[in-house]
């Protein structure tokens, strides 16, 4: 395993949504939060593909939420 998992895409593009939120806001939001999320790595986990678990971390701090809630079932 190289410490890629896959995100609910439409758990995060909600929760994006629901705070009125481009992804290119977001990274700038995750940024300005010292967290490492770049637009690229938003759009590969809203396409449904693997992103490190340290940027699953770092949505779910940014989102205040458990990053269990974020994962799908491998």
């Amino acid at each position: 395993m190289d410490g890629r998992v896959k995100l609910n895409f439409r758990r995060l593009k909600e929760l994006r949504k629901s705070l009125g939120l481009s992804q290119e806001k977001l990274a700038c939001a995750c940024q300005d939060q010292a967290l490492c999320v770049s637009i690229a790595t938003l759009k590969r986990a809203e396409c449904g593909n693997r992103v490190y678990y340290r940027t699953a971390g770092d949505l779910a701090r940014f989102y205040q939420i458990p990053v269990a809630e974020l994962l799908t079932e491998q």
